[in-house]
């Protein structure tokens, strides 16, 4: 199937493009993807040691991050915001924590978390304007 059944997460997701910087580092700048998103990763080989002709060479993949689904039961799960970070105490965490608003984070944000989630199914129901007529 070409589209989702499903519209994504309303919110800000990681823009298209090079995220190397996002991904090659246990910290809070996180690559946030959606339905359908992918991560390619590539490694190179070049300075192991040559393998014997029968052998095949595995690599493991270490990842440091949270997954967050729309599910009526998820804690926030109607929208991409509130960012997790390594510093909450829990998760969900409490209004007296935020996502770190530094410099380098506002930064990440700016440049990064530029993407809007689609719109690609209209709502079931019609929302009705003050004037009384449907949309």
């Amino acid at each position: 199937m070409p589209l989702s059944m499903w519209n994504p997460t309303p919110g800000l997701y990681t823009r298209y493009g090079d995220v190397t910087p996002l991904v090659t580092a246990t910290d809070d700048l996180l690559n946030i993807m959606g339905s359908r998103d992918e991560l390619r990763l590539n490694f190179s080989a070049a300075d192991l040691p040559p393998l014997a002709s029968d052998w095949t060479r595995d690599f493991l993949l270490l990842v440091d991050g949270w997954a967050k689904d729309a599910d009526a039961n998820t804690a926030f799960s109607q929208g991409v915001e509130p960012l997790p970070f390594h510093g909450m105490t829990v998760c969900p965490y409490p209004p007296s924590e935020k996502f770190p608003d530094d410099a380098l984070h506002r930064r990440y944000r700016e440049h990064y978390n530029t993407r809007p989630a689609l719109r690609l199914l209209r709502p079931l129901t019609l929302l009705t304007t003050s004037g009384g007529t449907s949309s």
